[in-house]
This record gives structure tokens, sequence and C-alpha cells, in this order.
């Protein structure tokens, strides 16, 4: 018989045994995986979840290193929380790829301390984010995307304006060939400024095409918004109809921004064509401000969905329009992806527009009603004071031609004849002997054949049976200290992964200029040795 001591104690165990198995099933039911380790990485137990995701029993657990399980095999890494805890005593919450377990986890640790308030175990908490991953990859690719699409839907409405720009060129170039034919010699120099006046026009317009078509590579660069709005307003004003006119509100020394300039760009285009698109085929104004606007930690700016912005200094570009306007349905789903109103203006998906506003981590409030127009506020947060003059970069001069001659052998590779006559004479004006080929495979001949003698190779980027990237990486197999110089109409981008990390290429945007050709042959042959 039980007296009531027993009884107690077998309705404690009973209570304590109970407590323990409701805690076992709550601990192997939890999704996440779930391990407890001492001080020494060795794990003491883990949940089912955790086992499963290894392919093994929880009895097999207690007694591995969770290293040897769930990070790299032999060490705990660095990035390990744990250690986190353990050396600094706090620990955030961490996301890493586990390679063992096949995704990306975020991790989380609590410590478990004696009756002494030492740490004497940890429990781990892995949350599977692979899923999650991927998403937000594929929204980026998406935004990817819908940037690219919308970058070809306004090159239609911008072809107009290029043409008009080109054919004003051309007409000048022409014109001023013309008279040369008849000129004195006094009047010969004249004309030829003039053609090249018109000449660097073009290429200008063609570099800023390029920006904006993303043939050049993301750079973040200092931008002078200033220059970037009356550039991009004057490359498009002929395409609109003349009935629009612009009113621009620009405050003097503006400060610069940090940014890609051919997504800076593809926002102020895409603001002023849906501005014109807006106004229709009546008569109307767009009107362009830009305004340094520093925010102060007491005041509550905030964006288009709500959001405060945060403090600091900015510069406000404003496009605002007397168009059709929008109404408030139109206002909740403009940054939908694939969102459209052609007939009402607003045609070029704001969705691409606000992914590179926030990229750039900046924001956007908008102002619309139907028929009282619209007004978007960009607001860019401003670079720290720099030493470099303003327009430093956009407005330096290519460096006059050197009259010391340069030294060497120089392989030039186009496949454009008149492109090799006349790089054959440049060079040769340079002091350098020429030696030609027409695409890569054949250079890759030439060079096989003269190794010894050539120094340097210049090579254009986009040429038939090879072209200059295959032909680099063949020459690169066979040497890596020959020196070479892309040369192209196109951007930068495609060899960018590749020249960027070789000190002994470089690459010179056409048209070039002799001073800078000369420039960057110079330095190349120095760097292989050859006394320029």
């Amino acid at each position: 018989m039980l007296v009531d001591g027993d009884l107690t104690k077998q309705f404690l165990y009973e209570a304590l045994s109970r407590g323990k198995r409701e805690w076992e099933l709550t601990f192997d039911a939890v999704p996440d995986l779930i391990f407890i380790t001492d001080t020494q990485h060795t794990i003491t137990r883990a949940n089912r979840a955790m086992a499963d995701r290894l392919g093994m029993r929880p009895s097999e657990l207690p007694g591995r290193k969770c290293y040897d399980l769930f990070h790299e095999i032999g060490q705990a890494p660095d990035t390990c929380p744990f250690l986190k805890l353990l050396q600094e005593g706090e620990a955030p919450n961490v996301e890493m790829e586990e390679q063992h377990l096949g995704g990306f986890f975020e991790i989380s640790v609590s410590p478990l301390y004696n009756e002494l308030g030492e740490i004497t175990a940890c429990v781990h908490v892995a949350r599977d984010v692979t899923e999650r991953k991927k998403a937000e990859e594929y929204r980026l690719a998406l935004e990817q995307q819908l940037q690219q699409t919308q970058r070809l839907e306004s090159l239609g409405v911008l072809s107009g304006g290029i043409a008009h720009d080109f054919n004003n060129i051309l007409t000048i170039i022409l014109g001023h060939c013309a008279m040369a034919r008849t000129a004195s010699s006094d009047q010969v120099k004249q004309h030829l400024e003039q053609i090249e006046l018109a000449g660097n026009r073009a290429a200008d317009l063609c570099r800023q095409m390029l920006n904006y078509a993303g043939k050049s590579p993301l750079v973040q660069t200092e931008i002078d918004l200033s220059v970037q709005v009356r550039e991009v307003v004057s490359m498009l004003q002929p395409a609109f109809k003349k009935k629009v006119s612009f009113r621009y509100l620009i405050e003097p020394d503006i400060p610069l921004i940090k940014g890609d300039q051919g997504q800076v760009q593809q926002i102020i285009m895409n603001l002023v064509v849906n501005a014109v698109e807006a106004i229709g085929d009546r008569k109307g104004t767009v009107g362009i401000a830009l305004s340094e606007h520093p925010i102060g930690a007491d005041e509550a700016d905030r964006d288009v969905f709500g959001n405060q912005i945060p403090p600091g200094s900015y510069v406000c570009l404003e496009v605002n329009d007397d168009g059709c306007g929008m109404s408030d349905e139109t206002r909740q789903r403009l940054f939908e992806p694939f969102f459209t109103t052609k007939f009402t203006g607003r045609g070029l998906g704001m969705s691409a527009t606000m992914g590179i506003i926030k990229g750039h981590s900046g924001a956007l409030q908008l102002a619309s009603a139907p028929g009282a127009g619209s007004t978007f506020k960009i607001f860019f947060p401003t670079c720290p004071a720099t030493d470099l003059p303003r327009g430093a970069v956009s407005d330096a001069k290519p460096p006059r031609p050197s009259l010391e001659p340069l030294q060497g052998t120089i392989l030039l590779v186009d496949d454009e004849p008149e492109l090799r006559q006349l790089g054959t004479v440049l060079l040769n004006g340079l002091g350098l002997r020429v030696m030609t080929a027409r695409n890569g495979r054949e250079a890759l001949d030439v060079y096989r054949q003269h190794s010894q003698e050539i120094d340097l190779v210049l090579m254009d980027l986009t040429m038939p049976e090879m072209d200059g990237v295959e032909a680099y990486q063949e020459l690169r197999r066979e040497t890596t200290s020959l020196p070479i110089l892309f040369c192209s109409g196109y951007g930068k981008k495609e060899v960018s992964p590749f020249i960027d990390s070789d000190p002994r290429a470089a690459f010179l945007a056409k048209p070039y200029h002799p001073g800078l050709m000369r420039e960057s042959l110079a330095r190349l042959l120095s760097r292989s040795g050859v006394d320029s």
C-alpha cells in the first residue's frame, strides 16, 4: 500500500515523464533544424528534422562535431554564430549557404547557462530559406528583364530624335567636306576643325546611347544631375511634338550624386517621355526642376508607399506635366510589373524605374489627379564633398599627341579594311611598325609566325570567324605578358570581366583621338618593357 509520500513521488515522476515526452514530441515536431552543442562544438542533441535532412537517425548525431555536418568539413568557419557568441557575447542571425544540406539557411543561436552564469551549451536553430532566396533571385532577374524591356521600348521613342541629330551632324560634315574641296589651304583647316567638332558630337551621342542601352558596365561614379538632365532632354526633344514646351528650374551648384550614369539617364528619360505622353496631342508644358533637398531627423517626409525617407542630404529631381493625370486606382497600380496605361500616358513601366531608384538608395514621391497633371519627385542621396572640380571628367579634353615617337611592332586586327588602312597610317605616324589581320583567327596565325617581333596587339571586339574576346582568350593561353588593347565602337561591358583583372590589357573606345591612342599604347608598351 502506497503512503502519501510515495503517492506524491509517483505523481511527480509521472508528471516529469509526461513533460519530457511532450518536450521531445515538440522538439521533433518543429520543422526547423534544431541541435544543441557544448562549448567544444560537439552535438549533444538534435531533432528529427535535422537528422532527416542529413539522412541519419537522431541517435547517430550526438558525439559528432557540428562543423563536420553543418559547415566546412574539419573546421569551424569564422562565420559560425556560436563562435561569435563565445567571443563577443552576442551573435546576430546569420544567413549562409550550407553545402552539406543543399540550401541556404538562416541560423540563430541561444546560449544555455549553468548556475554560475557560464555558457555551457548552445541551441542552434536553422531555418531553410532556399525557396526565399530563389524567389529573390527570380525577382531580381525579372526586374532586370523589365528594365531592359523598358529601355527597348523607350529607345523606339528616342529613335526619331537620334535620326534628327545624326542627320544634322552629317549635314555639317558633308557640307564642310564639299566646301573644303574648293577652299584655300587656310580655309581647309577651318573646315577640318568644324568636321572634327561635328564628329565629336556624333561620338558623344553614341556614348549616351550605349550607356542607355545597357552596353556599358554598371559603374558607380559621381554624377552631375544638371548635366544629365540637359543631355537627355536635348537628345529626346526632336522626337517630341512641337506643341510640348519645357520649363527648367535648376538651382546652381547642385551637389553630385553617386550612381550608374546609364541607369540615372533611364530614370530621367522615362519620366520625361511619360510626361510628354500624358499631355498627348494638345499643347502642354513639362517642368523639370533640380534642387538641393536636405531632410532632417525631425522631418516626416514619406515616399509614395508611405515609408519615411531617411534623414540626409538629397538632390531632388522633379518632373511635372499638365497632362491627363491619374486616378486613385492607376496610382495604386502604377508600380506593378507589366502595368501600363498607354491610352493616358505613363506607358513606360514605372516598376523598373522604381527598381533603379531603390538601387540608388533613393525615394520617390507622386502627386496626381485626373485632369490636373502629375508631379514626380525623385530623391537621390548626395555624394560626400570631393576635391575633384565640377565637370572635370565630362569636360576633360583628349591629351595632345606627343611628338616623341613610340617604338615597337603592333598587330592591328580589324575586319574593316578602311579602319586597317587608317590605323596603319596613325600608328606609323607614332613611330610604330604595323602588321595587320582581318579577324581573330588570322591574328592568331600572324602572332604565332611573328611572336618574337610583335610587342602589342590592337584588336577590334566584333569580327567574323573569331571575335576579339575569343582571340584574347586564345592569346592568353599562349602568353600572359603580351599587351592587348581592345578598340571598339561598343562599350567596355563585354570585355570588363577579362581585362579588369589583367594589367596588360586595356580598352579604347571608338572613335578614338590620336592623343588617347598614343597614351594607351605607351602605357601598355611600358608595362611589357618596350622602350617608348
